[in-house]
């Protein structure tokens, strides 16, 4: 009985080591298929829209329940090499470990595994910035959906949106940085920041429902309402000049600039959802899909700008300073293309 009792846990042992060795390879099989969806994205949108045929230098750090995926040496020290995809001219070594509910980032700060998509500067590599997104099983377990896009494709769209921050490090990134070192309007500074500030102000929201309608309501068809463009302009100027006065003067510069960052965030992402090698999504939807029920401003309005841009003129023409070394709003490039 007793050697019948020891066989028995020998293969209840061999069982579970089996289950386990299969399950990490379906968790680096996800992985992988997941990086190589999103960077083909990224090529789509760079090499084919916008004509730029190179990438930044960038550490990625992507997560499931379990294990952390990292470029960075620092996020995954001494972890299991494990075989990923590579980015335009940027190859990388790709290691795993477990994480146990928190993640070290490549500037050495800490944090626990959350639903999170962002990217940022490196303090400890200023010439590197750092991208971190979960998993496509994370997302999932969260219980994150679109009707309009799928889940898939919004998270494609969503690491799209993303990945383009990680490009700008070297001008909107810089110019973020100063904007906060050189402001304090006593909230947390975030691209919301307009927001949180004012949207408890009813007149203030009147104001912005109403330029953001005129904004949508310019691109409905496929012929540019430049009439409409003209007043949803006018009222912005309204909203600003009588808000942005006294202790929030600055927040002109930094409407203008969150609008112009997060709304070609949303507008890469939306050409890759409309594009028929991406998620080939008809174009009303596509928009539906991106503006999630318009519940951040910066990223709606600045989404509607991009679209009247688009209208105006091919990104080709725009786009390659946007990732580059220089600053220009989305107000810039109209009266460049008007």
């Amino acid at each position: 009985m007793r050697v019948y009792f020891i066989l028995n846990l020998v293969i209840a042992s061999i069982s579970v080591q089996g289950q386990v060795v299969i399950e990490d390879y379906q968790r680096d099989a996800a992985f992988y298929n997941a990086t190589k969806k999103w960077f083909t994205a990224w090529r789509l949108i760079s090499k084919e829209i916008y004509k730029i045929d190179k990438v930044a230098p960038t550490d990625f750090v992507f997560f499931d329940d379990k294990y952390v995926y990292s470029t960075s040496s620092t996020s995954v020290k001494n972890g299991t090499v494990v075989k990923g995809y590579n980015l335009i001219n940027l190859v990388f070594l790709w290691q795993k470990k477990l994480h146990n509910d928190s993640i070290i980032l490549p500037d050495r700060s800490v944090v626990p595994i959350n639903l999170m998509s962002f990217a940022a500067t490196n303090s400890s590599d200023s010439t590197k910035p750092f991208f971190v997104m979960p998993l496509p099983s994370f997302w999932l377990q969260a219980g994150v959906s679109s009707k309009q896009l799928g889940l898939d494709n919004l998270i494609t769209g969503v690491f799209v949106h993303e990945f383009s921050h990680s490009q700008q490090m070297q001008n909107f990134g810089k110019k973020i940085t100063s904007f906060e070192q050189e402001n304090n309007f006593g909230v947390e500074f975030t691209d919301d920041i307009v927001q949180t500030i004012f949207s408890e102000d009813t007149i203030y929201s009147k104001l912005y429902s109403k330029e953001i309608d005129l904004f949508y309501a310019s691109i409905k068809t496929n012929t540019l309402n430049r009439t409409l463009v003209k007043k949803g302009l006018s009222v912005m100027q309204k909203r600003q000049k009588t808000y942005f006065k006294d202790k929030y003067e600055n927040l002109k510069a930094l409407d203008n600039f969150f609008l112009t960052m997060e709304g070609l965030g949303q507008y890469a992402m939306f050409l890759w959802l409309t594009h028929p090698d991406g998620g080939n999504i008809k174009r009303d939807i596509a928009i539906e899909g991106v503006r999630r029920g318009g519940k951040w401003w910066s990223q709606d309005e600045g989404f509607a700008l991009f679209l009247i841009l688009d209208k105006l003129a091919v990104p080709e023409k725009w786009v390659r300073p946007m990732y580059g070394d220089k600053t220009e709003s989305i107000t810039e490039l109209f009266n460049r293309f008007k």
